[in-house]
């Protein structure tokens, strides 16, 4: 599929802040191993400032600005182009040393006594593929998709207590559980078409994980929140990490006495 994605971050505030820093993790990915194709990518700040960019130790490109002047509002719109692929990429990235980010505890990823119990629920006698497919489709059953319930801060043991949440949350109990397990998984972050709206548009970004199945197969797409399970054409990657704080799409600091008001609207449409 072909796809564009329009996203807008908004910040305001209520007193003037000035001396902006600002990280966005929104570029979709467009690696060589990646099965998708980013055709365009345009960043636009307001008020103005020089964009820099990088490539972040997991292969992410971040794009980052510095706004000195004294401002109440911030306003940071992409625009994507992008032929969509199968969510699955190959085993490039299959070092021991690399997998080893994937399979221990991570700031929103632990280990703790229910993630353990849900975990030794599933059978270790069946490949790494059957296990993902098996803790994915638990959690969607299991799980209450909520709004609200929880924020970006919320860890695997706060949902696990809930039994419910959202995409970041399902994604995060999956990785715990299948590093428990011994299975390198990590954290993705990027869209969804056509998930929510009657006319085929998604109005929010999407979270979901890859786990590593082996040099095979190498790293396959799910999706605990949807009842498909799989990842597959619908889904835009922006870029994965150990989970959500090594992704987020929009992070910054800045000086002053201002309260922050945060607004984002995203809108995914196809181009066929």
């Amino acid at each position: 599929m072909i796809l564009k994605v329009e996203h807008t971050t908004i910040f305001e505030y209520d007193n003037p802040i000035y001396e902006t820093a600002t990280e966005v993790r929104l570029h979709p990915d467009n690696k060589e191993t990646s099965p998708q194709r980013c055709v365009s990518f345009a960043l636009t700040v307001d008020p103005p400032a020089q964009i820099f960019e990088y490539t972040d130790f997991y292969g992410n490109r971040v794009h980052h600005f510095n706004i000195l002047q004294s401002h109440k509002k911030v306003r940071i719109t992409t625009s994507s182009v992008v032929e969509t692929g199968t969510g699955r990429s190959d085993s490039t990235h299959d070092e021991f040393i690399y997998l080893m980010d994937f399979k221990a505890e991570s700031r929103f990823v632990h280990f703790d006594a229910a993630i353990r119990d849900f975990a030794t629920q599933f059978t270790s006698d069946i490949t790494t593929y059957d296990l993902a497919a098996a803790i994915c489709k638990t959690i969607n059953d299991s799980f209450v998709y909520e709004p609200g319930v929880t924020d970006v801060h919320s860890t695997s043991a706060v949902v696990m207590a809930l039994g419910r949440g959202v995409c970041q949350d399902f994604a995060h109990i999956m990785i715990a559980a299948c590093r428990f397990l011994g299975h390198p998984a990590r954290y993705v972050s990027g869209y969804l078409y056509g998930g929510s709206t009657p006319d085929g548009r998604d109005e929010a970004s999407h979270a979901w994980c890859e786990v590593y199945c082996g040099k095979e197969l190498g790293w396959i797409g799910f999706d605990p929140t949807h009842k498909t399970l799989f990842v597959d054409e619908r889904y835009i990657k922006i870029g994965s990490g150990r989970d959500y704080s090594d992704i987020p799409p929009v992070r910054g600091t800045y000086k002053g006495n201002g309260e922050e008001k945060l607004s984002v609207s995203v809108r995914v449409s196809s181009m066929e």
